[in-house]
């Protein structure tokens, strides 16, 4: 039999999720990125940019650093990258990014951000892919 207190705790707590707010942006079918699964624990969109696709796969490499990944391959000639950053020190997060031409100009940057076990993140890779759009927007040449 479980206390009053613990069925409380367990009502507010999953109120707080359910109420957790979405940064997701349509995706086209297009994207070069995985489907994420039908769990609130991954994240992919997309964001067009007016500038060449080297100029921003540069920028998307110094804002998946500047984050602090664990580990980051990239395929430079692909146009792609893969990091894995640490959250609470025991489980471990993959973004994967791809740059493509715009079709007509300009660029497209794709994110996926995922958690490798669980089934909510709580957000987590959501406010990532807000903070890596962020600086990557600041490591974009003015």
């Amino acid at each position: 039999m479980t206390s009053p207190f613990i069925q409380a705790v367990i009502v507010v707590l999953g109120a707080l999720l359910l109420s957790l707010p979405s940064y997701a942006q349509p995706v086209a079918d297009s994207s070069p990125l995985q489907p994420c699964p039908d769990t609130p624990n991954c994240e992919r969109t997309q964001r067009t940019y007016d500038t060449d696709p080297d100029t921003l796969f540069s920028a998307t490499r110094t804002a998946l650093n500047e984050l602090g990944p664990t580990s980051i391959e990239v395929q430079e000639a692909a146009r792609t990258a893969h990091a894995v950053y640490r959250v609470a020190l025991v489980f471990k997060d993959d973004v994967h990014v791809a740059v493509t031409a715009g079709e007509s100009a300009g660029s497209i940057l794709h994110v996926r951000s995922a958690s490798r076990v669980g089934y909510s993140d709580l957000g987590v890779n959501a406010r990532r892919v807000e903070r890596f759009f962020d600086a990557v927007d600041t490591a974009l040449p003015q």
